[in-house]
């Protein structure tokens, strides 16, 4: 199974996507608390990230790799 995302057209593997997040988690989830713990709501954390993931994927800079 393979997700796109955006317009833009991004496939990545549902396996891949899963060892990334499984990489990533608990450095997130560590980044989440210490934003609540500064006094962020959940929300705007959330909202905050979604925001950061969708610049970071609109840079054309950035080459999108296949695996």
């Amino acid at each position: 199974m393979t997700k796109v995302l955006n317009s833009r057209a991004i496939i990545i593997s549902a396996d891949r996507l899963d060892e990334c997040k499984d990489y990533l988690g608990t450095d997130f989830h560590q980044l989440i608390d210490h934003a609540l713990s500064a006094g962020w709501s959940i929300d705007e954390v959330v909202v905050a990230l979604s925001g950061l993931a969708e610049e970071e994927i609109s840079v054309p800079e950035r080459a999108v790799t296949f695996h």
